[in-house]
């Protein structure tokens, strides 16, 4: 066979294109996924363009690009649709298929390293977000992670100053597997309502959104091609569990995981911002700090992580803090939000912050997180935390008065109005 292919390759996205007397026929392979076992899947589809014509769509399927018997298979059933005498589709088929798998094989080229202008930490938003690199944010639910995310992304969208620092203006993506679109925007809405009380006059961009209804792997050539369209350099993956496939336990599906998100950002080098939640109290340190839930890799694969905790400060108002719990890039101080509830509005203030370390204060977080994920009895929190039963009844105590929790069945309780709210 004399024709000889070319190769487009797009972020998770490969054409081979076959200029036949015929037909101008292309093989496209997209949504790769790559399996321990050696599997390459992908979703194919066989287009052909005859001279003068339209370009048509003869197959598609999803297909093992590696297994040969896949291969022959295809081969068949093209030949029985387009019985063309100079197309070989037994040789069309496997040399587009191994184009794409020696591609794949190759990986980054290897470069001898050069000397840098500047040796410091580059970051893309304060102290917070490294350029180019993933950051894990963790905590409890209710804690706000989706807000303060969010109000990053609008940060970096618009190029607002943080930290007394410039932000250099950025293209952002959220990958949301959450909350709804219509959720995102109302939390966004409200958050760019309260920006524009101190930007007066400026109008608020609004970050790209993506809700995401599979593992992250299953839907990367999409999302890569939307952060390559789009020279995406800030990216929010909201939240690690749905992201991953479900089990953050498992070592396998976190390291695919962040190999997966390396190759979607390759084209524009983007950072990211990783939510995920945190374990029980067989997790904590001894110095009362939270872990993030699921394997040991979510924390060794990030380059800082940052535990949110929350405190109300009065009804509608609420301390955040952010505290760096490993960095790789040296030490960091802690980053202090105010946040304050309006109707339709959502201030952002940058506050002082000092840890909550009080057994108090982290036995009350605790006892939210579990009203979470419903109703319980005191027995309930003091096997989820490890308190006393005395202490677990204080702290009861204190959020009742504050109306973050109630006791509306003798014995049970669930989270109180104000709980609910955050």
């Amino acid at each position: 066979m004399d024709v000889i292919p070319t190769m487009t390759a797009a972020p998770g996205e490969y054409v081979i294109r076959w200029p036949f007397p015929e037909a101008m026929v292309e093989f496209e392979a997209s949504r790769l996924k790559t399996y321990p076992d050696g599997r390459v899947q992908a979703s194919v589809k066989v287009f052909a363009t005859v001279p003068g014509g339209d370009r048509e769509k003869f197959h598609h399927e999803a297909m093992n690009l590696a297994a040969g018997q896949t291969r022959s298979r295809l081969a068949q059933t093209l030949d029985g649709r387009l019985p063309w005498d100079s197309i070989n589709w037994d040789q069309v088929i496997e040399r587009s298929c191994t184009m794409i798998l020696e591609r794949e094989e190759q990986g980054s080229p290897t470069r001898r390293l050069q000397p840098v202008t500047s040796v410091d930490v580059k970051y893309l938003l304060g102290n917070l977000i490294l350029e180019g690199l993933p950051v894990l944010t963790y905590a409890p639910g209710g804690h706000f992670k989706s807000y303060v995310a969010l109000y990053k992304a609008l940060l970096i969208e618009n190029g607002l100053p943080f930290q007394g620092k410039d932000t250099p203006q950025a293209h952002t993506l959220i990958l949301d597997w959450e909350v709804t679109e219509a959720e995102a925007a109302r939390r966004c809405t409200r958050l760019a309502n309260g920006l524009q009380q101190k930007n007066i006059g400026r109008e608020i961009r609004f970050p790209l959104y993506r809700h995401c209804m599979g593992p992250i792997q299953d839907e990367a050539s999409e999302i890569a091609k939307v952060i390559a369209m789009h020279d995406i350099t800030f990216v929010v993956i909201d939240s690690a569990g749905l992201a991953c496939g479900g089990d953050v336990s498992s070592s396998e599906l976190t390291i695919q995981f962040f190999n997966t998100l390396r190759k979607l950002t390759a084209s524009t080098g983007a950072a990211a911002d990783i939510q995920t939640h945190t374990t029980k109290a067989d997790r904590r340190e001894e110095n009362q700090q939270r872990l993030p839930i699921g394997s040991i890799y979510w924390e060794n694969l990030s380059r800082i992580c940052w535990e949110i905790r929350s405190e109300r400060e009065r009804q509608g108002i609420y301390q955040v803090g952010l505290f760096p719990r490993k960095c790789n890039m040296g030490d960091l101080e802690p980053v202090g939000l105010r946040m304050i509830f309006d109707r339709d509005t959502l201030v952002v203030e940058e506050a002082a912050v000092s840890d909550v370390s009080t057994e108090v204060g982290v036995l009350q977080a605790f006892i939210l997180a579990e009203l979470e994920r419903g109703p319980a009895r005191v027995a309930d929190f003091v096997e989820a935390t490890g308190a006393t039963d005395g202490a677990v009844r204080t702290a009861l105590t204190r959020l009742k008065k504050e109306c973050r929790v109630d006791n509306p069945d003798r014995g049970v309780w669930t989270l109180g109005r104000e709980g609910e709210a955050t």
